[in-house]
């Protein structure tokens, strides 16, 4: 509707997606995240590979997305383009996809106080040291190292929390 639409252009209209949103340059922005195992699709011994169908969760304040919803009516939450706004670079870096970050682009869903989250699904190809020596009584333990690729820790406070499994579909 016309409210959506003129504060669409209002946050954007000086929004760079390149600046941290913060208020303060000198403080870091904390930055949530989670992952979400769906499946684990492959283990490939002779390549050592662990391929996972999973989604990324990251949520974060912006300080330049915030509006008073009494002057816009009805305008709960925004959805931005991941170019449109700022995200964070989380990437993995043990990863093994060809194209490196190998996630979907979801929108970004953004409520008036700012409260941003990122939810972006992808199948991932990670390294993984296969043991196979107790085959078929192995046991593997795959790590998968997200961090952001450009910010330390003083520019962005990354703030995981424990995976969640429950919509996991365990293979046959």
């Amino acid at each position: 509707g016309p409210h959506q639409r003129f504060l669409l252009k209002e946050l954007l209209r000086d929004y760079n997606p390149m600046e941290r949103p913060v208020a303060n340059d000198s403080h870091a922005l904390t930055v949530q995240f989670s992952f979400t195992l769906i499946q684990v699709m492959d283990v490939d011994e002779k390549s050592q590979i662990l391929t996972t169908n999973a989604w990324l969760q990251m949520q974060w304040y912006d300080h330049y997305l915030q509006w008073n919803q009494s002057e816009y009516p009805g305008v709960k939450n925004l959805r931005f383009t991941p170019d449109q706004v700022w995200t964070p670079d989380i990437l993995l870096y043990n990863s093994a996809h060809d194209k490196f970050d190998a996630t979907f682009k979801t929108n970004v869903l953004v409520n008036s106080s700012g409260f941003a989250k990122y939810l972006p699904p992808g199948i991932f190809m990670s390294t993984c040291n296969v043991d196979v020596r107790w085959f078929p009584f192995d046991i593997q333990k795959c790590e998968l190292k997200f961090g952001s690729w450009t910010y330390d820790g003083w520019l962005l406070d990354l703030q995981m929390t424990d995976a969640d499994i429950s919509g996991y579909m365990p293979n046959e």
